[in-house]
This record gives structure tokens, C-alpha cells and sequence, in this order.
């Protein structure tokens, strides 16, 4: 069975086409304002390049948020739009969560404004609600859990492999209008 990761919540456009647990072609690409354009013309290079048609993606792997409110948008609107065109079933995760490679630790992501968004797991499991926080708090909490695993901004991890780690972390989404962006601060 194929899936096709879209994961396009922060600089980069990041979309994969798997067979079972396996990558057969992936894509990472610094996005600017052509985010739109940048997701449906490299889903379609991947699908020509795994020599599959669209109907063949059975799973959509959507990564939710938090992270850019356009980026956030586009992925669930794309995973929405494909599951109704092509009759997929969509299974979401959550941005901090993914960026963990081994599912614990500390999780930082850029929220812009010197603020992050914030989630600390244990097991896959959330230790706290994902939440914002300035960077005075964010200072603080990494010198106050020095000794967890603190991951800021997928720098020393690669999303793919975390994808493949974390494939039994994405939850089936049982009805297409729940799914729903996970939005931590408001629109500017």
C-alpha cells in the first residue's frame, strides 16, 4: 500500500511517497510565497518519479501543526482534497511530536516573534499540551532540562527518518471535517 507524507508546516516543503514503511521517492524544498504551487507540482514529481498513479495512495500522513499558519492550512487542505478526490484515509501527527527522532525529549519550533511552540514528550506521549512560549522561557527551560533530549528547529535530525520512527504515531482521522490545523497563536 502507498502514502504520501505532507509535511508543510515550517521552511520547508517536505513530502514523501512510502510503499508499507518504506520511502521509495521523498522531497524537501525551501519554501517562500509559493508554497501552493511548490506542494501539488512536487506531489505530482514524486508520483510520476515512483511510477504509481494517484489512485494508489491509499494514506495521506499530514503533519498538523503548530508551525507556519499558511503551511498549516496547505497541509490539511491538500490531505482533505486528496482523500475526497481519491478516497484515502488520512492519519495526522503533530510537528513537535515528529521532530523528536526516538518520540522523547523537548521540543522547540520557531514561532517567529521570539517565541516558540513548546511540547515535551516521554514515550510518544505528551508530558505537557503543546503550548507557545517566549524565548526568556525557552532559555530557561533548556537549562533546566539539560539533561533530556532538546530538539529546537529540525537542526541534527532528518524528518524523514522520523517519519519511518514515527509511522505508528500518526493517528487515523475518522471523519475527513475533524481534521483540523493545530493552531497555538493567532494569525498575525
Amino acid at each position: 500500500m502507498f502514502s504520501l507524507f505532507v509535511d508543510t508546516t515550517q521552511d520547508y516543503c517536505n513530502l514523501a511517497i512510502l510503499k508499507n514503511a518504506k520511502i521509495v521517492v521523498k522531497s524537501s524544498v525551501r519554501t517562500h510565497n509559493n508554497l501552493t504551487d511548490v506542494v501539488v507540482e512536487h506531489i505530482d514529481s514524486l508520483i510520476e518519479k515512483a511510477k504509481i498513479k494517484q489512485k494508489d495512495i491509499k494514506k495521506i500522513l499530514v503533519v498538523i501543526g503548530p508551525g507556519s499558519f499558511t503551511g498549516v492550512r496547505i497541509g490539511t487542505i491538500v490531505a482533505k482534497a486528496w482523500a475526497l478526490t481519491n478516497g484515502a484515509k488520512i492519519y495526522q501527527i503533530n510537528s513537535l511530536l515528529l521532530q523528536l527522532p526516538k518520540g522523547n525529549g523537548v521540543s522547540l519550533l520557531d514561532a517567529k516573534g521570539n517565541n516558540f511552540y513548546f511540547g515535551m514528550y516521554k514515550n510518544n506521549k505528551p508530558i505537557s499540551k503543546p503550548t507557545m512560549i517566549d524565548g526568556t522561557q525557552a532559555e530557561s527551560l533548556v537549562k533546566k532540562h539539560r539533561n533530556k533530549d532538546i530538539f529546537i528547529q529540525y537542526k541534527s535530525v532528518d524528518v524523514f527518518d522520523n517519519l519511518v520512527f514515527h509511522l505508528q504515531n500518526f493517528k487515523l482521522v475518522k471523519n475527513i471535517d475533524a481534521l483540523t490545523p493545530l493552531y497555538i497563536k493567532e494569525a498575525v
